[in-house]
């Protein structure tokens, strides 16, 4: 009998061991977890806590209206890039100076008359990349997001040097191939030089002057137009998150 007590008492502190230890290791499980999901969502709030930085403007602007607006296909927003115009006149000499022809409150030819976007060169930003025609049925935010060696204009809007906005999209990697370099745009825009945009076709090239910048979420974005002609460069950021789009917005100004 008192063999048989003493089984029991053993098995039961053993029992009381194991759940003792069952329950500590549970806790530790659950607190490893707390950390993870605590640092996951503070590496993600310190991702987009720079993304306000991204948006600025050249001084001395004037305020237009949006004329129309598309939504990208996976969109559920309604938000768009701010319509700022250049004042008249500002930039005359700056466009002689870059042996550009210039034109006139953003005078453009009449849509679908000229071809399509064949390169884009931003040189204070070190961006020189051929242009493809992006169908945006056919795309995705992670596709901008690539390695790609070619941003996309996207059909159905302006060709370079037509009234209305045309819409670049490129890859988030930085260097000459890559939108990536658009993350210093701002200061740039801060700049007695402005920050010149140069578009070609196969025939002509085409210079814009960048006006400013807008972060709006991916989920959001709609494509704005206008009765000018202006071009919007869209890259995905911030870096490793790729859930919004910096838009660097600019009006054409010279031909040559």
């Amino acid at each position: 009998m008192e063999i048989g007590l003493d089984y029991m008492q053993i098995r039961s502190r053993a029992e009381h061991y194991g759940l003792r230890w069952t329950g500590i290791a549970l806790l530790l499980v659950g607190l490893g977890l707390a950390l993870a999901g605590g640092s996951y969502y503070g590496y993600i709030f310190w991702l987009r806590s720079g993304l306000d930085d991204y948006s600025a403007e050249r001084p001395g602007l004037v305020q237009v209206q949006v004329v129309e607006a598309a939504a990208l296909p996976a969109a559920d927003g309604s938000v768009t890039v701010r319509e700022w115009a250049l004042a008249p006149g500002i930039y005359d000499k700056q466009v002689a100076k870059l042996g550009f022809t210039p034109l006139s409150d953003a005078a453009g030819a009449a849509p679908d008359s000229l071809p399509p976007a064949a390169d884009l060169r931003v040189k204070a930003l070190d961006i020189k990349v051929s242009v493809e025609t992006l169908h945006s049925a056919e795309e995705s935010v992670a596709s901008y997001a690539m390695d790609s060696i070619s941003a996309g204009q996207l059909d159905g809007f302006a060709n370079p040097g037509e009234r209305g906005a045309m819409w670049l999209f490129g890859p988030a990697g930085g260097g000459p191939y890559g939108f990536g370099n658009l993350t210093r745009a701002p200061q740039h825009l801060a700049g007695t030089e402005g920050l010149p945009i140069i578009v070609s076709s196969d025939e002509q090239d085409y210079l814009y002057l960048a006006t400013h910048t807008d972060v709006i979420p991916a989920s959001d974005l709609a494509l704005s137009s206008a009765d000018r002609a202006t071009v919007h460069l869209a890259v995905p950021v911030p870096d490793g998150l790729y859930d919004h789009f910096l838009v660097l917005s600019g009006e054409l100004v010279g031909v040559r």
